[in-house]
């Protein structure tokens, strides 16, 4: 063989190196940022159902009273939450946190006549189910697009570009 030879092979052997390492990064890069938009999509249903509190506290306060701990219990655990931007256990403790309360509260205008009869009351109280529904689906395809990354980020021929270029695991969550 003579170096004409070697230097095609040596040429070859990079490209197809550098192709490998240029085409699984931006795979992995791809399904990342489809995680990253996918959780978007939740926070602005979370932060939409954070948005609708403030008005369900004020109309379910005109029919309820001598439940001040439970609203100020509410109003503090909005302000925690809506602080968390990043999916994280934090954030899902909080939401949950939220989703409790707001069943206590929507257990107790069950036994409120009044509070049944107001329109705006049922109305923002239907509209935080539905959006809260919403995020709980766009949290189901948030976590199958996680499955998908983190099983594509393991796959032998992607798992060496994961570690070298800091793609790490990414964690599912629940609501």
């Amino acid at each position: 063989m003579d170096l004409v030879n070697i230097l095609i092979i040596v040429g070859a052997v990079i490209f197809m190196l550098a192709l490998w390492v240029i085409v699984g990064l931006r795979h992995l890069k791809y399904l990342r940022l489809s995680a990253e938009n996918q959780w978007d999509t939740v926070d602005a249903k979370i932060r939409k159902r954070h948005d609708l509190i403030p008005l369900f506290i004020e109309s379910f306060m005109a029919h309820v009273s001598g439940q001040d701990v439970l609203i100020e219990g509410l109003i503090a655990e909005r302000s925690i939450a809506s602080k968390e931007y990043v999916p994280s256990a934090n954030k899902m403790v909080y939401e949950h946190d939220i989703s409790g309360t707001l069943g206590k509260i929507f257990n107790i205008a069950k036994t409120n006549p009044e509070a049944l009869k107001d329109t705006v009351f049922l109305e923002v109280k239907s509209e935080i189910v539905n959006v809260f529904d919403e995020a709980k689906n766009d949290l189901k395809k948030y976590n199958e697009t996680i499955r998908i990354y983190n099983a594509h980020r393991d796959f032998v021929v992607l798992k060496p570009i994961s570690r070298i270029f800091g793609y790490g695991v990414l964690n599912i969550f629940d609501i």
